[in-house]
């Protein structure tokens, strides 16, 4: 009985002198080991806490920002045009990145944005970028093509649905829908960040991804075929 009450006096005294979760391991951020897919996903993760930092300007905005290499779609719903167009800046200012002409998909390094001594995430070539004192966007840099480095991102926003969290919702499923038939078809594996993104607005399925043409035309036909779907969009990278 003795060493019982011992004993559990000495896991009191552990619990109160250990840090919570010591036993759990926080590896250290860098983008350099994560994979490309892993940095897409990083970035998606810092604008949804961004937009959760800024939900008091954003109030009815539910926005779902995906990411493939250079290609960035917006998608969700917002009360008016206003609050499109500030979820727009938000993820253009995190990116840092700039529209090349206003309303175009087009998007090239915000050359002007400071770097301030911090590099934003997603960018593999973060530490040489701010040593030179080039662009610090996390769009992705190519040193063997000589050619401007830019990207594209796709603001498809519904605006003023007259139920926009029933909308958001329908949206999210029709997504899930599509990725399972996809599988379930054996025409490619869609949980593969790595592979492809897919995301719904409005019934269309915007498919993000390095995809061939008899690729495309195959994930087409097939997700055509799903419930709910009235039209395929190709954005490749």
């Amino acid at each position: 009985m003795m060493m019982n009450k011992y004993f559990h006096a000495v896991l009191l005294l552990l619990a109160i002198h250990l840090p919570a979760h010591a036993d759990w391991e926080f590896p250290e951020f860098t983008t350099g080991s994560l994979s490309p897919a892993g940095m897409d996903r990083a970035f998606e993760c810092e604008v949804q806490q961004l937009l959760d930092e800024h939900a008091d300007r954003l109030q009815g905005v539910d926005a779902v920002v995906t990411r493939f290499g250079n290609t960035i779609v917006i998608t969700g719903q917002a009360r008016d045009a206003g609050d499109r167009a500030r979820v727009d800046r938000l993820v253009l200012d995190a990116a840092g990145i700039t529209r090349e002409q206003a309303g175009a998909p087009t998007v090239v390094p915000a050359k002007t944005r400071g770097c301030e001594g911090k590099a934003l995430a997603a960018n593999t070539r973060r530490k040489s970028i701010l040593k030179a004192n080039r662009d610090c966007s996390s769009l992705r840099v190519d040193d063997a093509l000589q050619v401007a480095t830019t990207g594209q991102v796709f603001n498809h926003i519904g605006v003023a649905s007259p139920d926009p969290e029933t909308q958001f919702a329908r949206e999210a499923l029709l997504a899930a829908q599509a990725r399972l038939s996809l599988i379930d078809r054996g025409v490619i594996n869609a949980m593969d960040r790595s592979l492809i993104r897919l995301v719904a607005q409005d019934g269309v399925i915007y498919v993000l991804g390095n995809l061939d043409a008899a690729r495309r035309s195959e994930i087409g036909a097939a997700l055509m075929k799903v419930s709910g779907v009235n039209d395929v969009r190709f954005y490749i990278d």
